[in-house]
């Protein structure tokens, strides 16, 4: 298959999903939904974790970088959670089809691979939104595994196959925790890494 030739397969596989799960849909909608939670539900400044903030959600340094973090994982979140259930709903199986999101993942990834002003912020690290959207790429790998395996079965299995990859995400975040540091790359390669090696697994 030549290059030109699997680019025209990823388009075509791309526009079979519903609308609302396009690319060039659903990750602005993801930003738009980042920035109008973020701007009216304002955390106030200063360390997460000094305000009861659970680990999962908590990063990023003082002064409104909290509120980035939480409202970016928040929304990252959220938003993987609908794609997998209107492509439930929808009979979506293809896994290419969803390749041009985990394209925007990796892209983040890289461009956002460090953020400065939070690296080492109290004396330890803070992480980058690059660290958030590779986690993120690894959990949606897993629900696009999820998708092709069970798919097929009722849908009242949809609730519990849901809760069950969100468990799954929130274990291997804190097993990772039992060697290693929140918001180092370890860290982030162990959720990452283990969420896509599952996917692959189930699929």
């Amino acid at each position: 298959m030549t290059i030109l030739h699997f680019i025209q397969t990823l388009r075509e596989e791309h526009r079979k999903l519903p609308c609302s799960l396009r690319a060039w849909i659903l990750i602005p909608g993801i930003a738009a939904f980042v920035i109008f939670t973020g701007l009216t539900f304002t955390l106030p400044p200063g360390p997460l974790c000094d305000e009861g903030m659970v680990l999962f959600m908590e990063g990023g340094c003082d002064w409104g970088e909290s509120n980035v973090f939480f409202f970016s994982k928040l929304g990252l979140l959220i938003g993987i959670n609908f794609a997998f259930i209107v492509a439930w709903f929808s009979g979506v199986k293809s896994i290419r089809a969803f390749l041009p999101h985990l394209i925007v993942l990796g892209a983040l990834t890289v461009l956002l691979f460090s953020d400065p002003g939070c690296d080492a912020y109290y004396g330890h690290p803070n992480g980058s939104i690059g660290q958030m959207t590779l986690e993120a790429a690894g959990f949606s790998a897993t629900g696009i595994a999820l998708l092709r395996r069970f798919q097929t079965h009722s849908r009242l299995l949809l609730v519990p196959l849901m809760l069950a990859w969100n468990g799954l995400h929130i274990a291997v975040f804190y097993i990772g925790l039992t060697f290693t540091h929140h918001w180092t790359w370890l860290h982030t390669g162990w959720v990452a890494g283990v969420l896509s090696l599952l996917g692959y697994c189930v699929a």
